[in-house]
């Protein structure tokens, strides 16, 4: 036979436990609206695959070790996939290095400045952001990608 304080003990755990389970399901992320429309990612697709993805690879992936410094001290073509270090940079910061080339020690990366006007660059960067997995992307908007 189960005691008072037994049945009160059950029913504090049991309370908790219900409480612990709606606030994990509270927790679950809300899918995030991103800044580009689908249309800016078909628009871009053609372009990224002509200028990018000879380096930068057909989803993004970057060249293999591309933490690794060449033996000239440059550096592979980074991941643009969320899986580099692509979106630790602001919509107008990665604009700007399509814009002008890599600017960093080390980079070989050259401007598509003469080549691809803003609206061009943008929708290249519509479609490697597509590559991102929405926990990237809500990383990029924390800090302060479209500011």
């Amino acid at each position: 036979m189960i005691s008072k304080m037994n049945k009160l003990f059950l029913a504090y755990i049991t309370f908790f436990s219900l409480v612990l389970l709606l606030m994990a399901c509270s927790t679950a992320q809300e899918e995030v609206t991103r800044w580009y429309s689908l249309e800016q990612v078909a628009t871009g697709k053609p372009l990224y695959a002509k200028h990018c993805a000879g380096c930068h690879g057909s989803n993004g992936e970057g060249a293999p070790n591309s933490d690794t410094p060449l033996p000239n001290g440059s550096y592979p073509p980074q991941p643009l996939n969320g899986s580099g270090h692509s979106w630790h940079h602001s919509l107008s910061n990665l604009e700007e290095t399509i814009k002008k080339g890599g600017r960093h020690p080390g980079a070989t990366m050259p401007s598509f400045g003469h080549v691809l006007n803003h609206e061009e660059r943008i929708t290249v960067i519509a479609v490697f952001q597509s590559f991102w997995s929405d926990k990237t992307y809500r990383g990029w908007l924390w800090r302060g990608g479209l500011d």
